[in-house]
């Protein structure tokens, strides 16, 4: 019975891994995919400044490549509401 109390217990702690897994994953990609347009992403600086991090979301939703402009509407749902990341 405790066997199975813990195993449902490291899903539930799995979970919140799994998101931040998928996070990591999206911002990758949104770096990568900046830089080969030519624009370079400070990571700190993205996670720590919202008005930096929503300029370059919108910069990317503008962009004509549709690989850019999903994976920046896919990380702006992640992190938070339009141009309001860590919201």
């Amino acid at each position: 019975m405790q066997g199975q109390a813990e195993r449902v217990s490291g899903v539930d702690e799995a979970a919140p891994n799994a998101d931040v897994r998928g996070l990591l994953l999206a911002e990758v990609d949104f770096k990568w995919l900046m830089a080969g347009l030519g624009w370079w992403i400070d990571t700190s600086r993205f996670h720590s400044d919202p008005s930096y991090a929503a300029g370059y979301l919108r910069l990317a939703m503008a962009s004509q490549t549709f690989a850019l402009r999903e994976c920046a509407a896919s990380l702006q749902a992640q992190i938070g509401g339009p141009g309001q990341p860590g919201a």
